[in-house]
């Protein structure tokens, strides 16, 4: 079970949570946690010009942010959600870059095969997208 903590600063929400574990099996269902956390807001979230789910993987910081964004990826919706898995950044600091490129293609994956069986998501007219570094550079998942 995880713990969310709600944050608001300025006009913006994030709900966010930190979590020490580091195994894979773990991680994985803290991140699809994290997306029916995200998907429960959908509702809430969705502007007139919201067009992507966004998915932000920080690997340098093992966070995960996902929100709601435009076709220009610049105007996000007003809640967010941010899991925070600190452990898990000192760990793979100590791996390679090609360690390290390969976590990152798990999350994605991780990310992209949870998606293809919520049935809560595709209530929604919305692109699932990802991207490790920049927004420009997002994928579709």
């Amino acid at each position: 079970m995880l713990t969310w903590t709600t944050e608001t600063i300025g006009n913006r929400i994030i709900h966010s949570t930190s979590v020490s574990e580091t195994s894979e099996k773990t991680v994985r269902h803290i991140i699809e946690a994290a997306t029916d956390k995200a998907i429960g807001l959908l509702d809430k979230n969705i502007q007139d010009d919201s067009l992507y789910l966004l998915f932000e993987w920080n690997l340098n910081q093992a966070t995960l942010n996902i929100l709601v964004t435009d076709a220009s990826k610049t105007t996000d919706s007003p809640a967010s959600v941010c899991c925070i898995f600190s452990s898990l950044a000192i760990e793979l600091a100590r791996e390679s870059e090609e360690q390290r490129d390969n976590y990152t293609d798990s999350v994605k994956f991780w990310l992209h095969d949870y998606l293809t069986t919520c049935t809560a998501f595709f209530n929604y007219s919305l692109v699932a997208i990802f991207h490790s570094g920049s927004r420009q550079n997002a994928e579709l998942l």
